[in-house]
């Protein structure tokens, strides 16, 4: 059950990670943004939009599959659960902000808009760091205290009802710019037969968008 455990709360830690690393990305890109910049604006919409679906895929996943076995009354860790959703829903508010105002940039371009995805991102960002402080220490200890059988059926669905194009983007997302041991933590967690198939499907779209917003 332990190297279960281990494996789940650093796949958890991989995929924050990647989160801060974007939301460190669209903050500077914003700072950098120049007002007209219609290529730049288009690049940043779609890249956000991806950047979007992953993070709500991967806190509604929690929700409807880990949460349940986690917050299990019997574990008594329900008040835990109920405080990491709330943080979820601070979360979700500042992807939705974030979400208006990027939309309105990749066509606008405008200084406006442009401040409005910042503001947008400033919340996003601090509700993101204050749930992802609390989560990262207390996990460990919630799946320590649930039921090993249904927790590790709970790992194994996470992300099983997201899309294949969505599963392989997100493969692509967490890898990126991981070495060392997150590197060979992430490829003990997805077979490599499957990382093959997403950087087939999914690396060259995934770089191009990526240096379309960043570069």
């Amino acid at each position: 059950m332990a190297d279960m455990i281990t494996q789940g709360v650093t796949m958890n830690r991989l995929i924050h990670q990647a989160v801060r690393r974007d939301l460190a990305r669209f903050t500077d890109a914003l700072n950098r943004f120049t007002p007209g910049d219609q290529a730049r604006a288009t690049a940043l919409a779609e890249a956000f939009g991806h950047f979007d679906t992953m993070l709500t895929h991967h806190h509604e996943g929690e929700e409807r599959t880990l949460w349940p076995v986690i917050g299990d009354p019997d574990a008594g860790n329900r008040d835990d659960v109920a405080g990491l959703t709330t943080e979820h829903e601070s979360i979700a508010a500042g992807l939705a902000a974030s979400r208006d105002a990027f939309g309105r940039l990749g066509t606008s371009a405008s200084t406006a808009d442009a401040a409005a995805a910042s503001a947008g991102l400033a919340q996003l960002r601090e509700a993101a760091e204050t749930h992802f402080a609390h989560e990262e220490s207390e996990m460990r200890g919630l799946c320590e205290a649930a039921d090993p059988v249904a927790l590790g059926a709970a790992f194994k669905r996470m992300g099983r009802d997201a899309s294949p194009a969505e599963g392989m983007w997100f493969m692509q997302w967490v890898a990126e710019g991981l070495s060392g041991q997150d590197a060979a933590a992430l490829n003990g967690t997805i077979p490599a037969p499957i990382r093959m198939i997403s950087r087939l499907v999914a690396g060259r779209r995934y770089a191009k968008v990526q240096q379309a917003a960043w570069s």
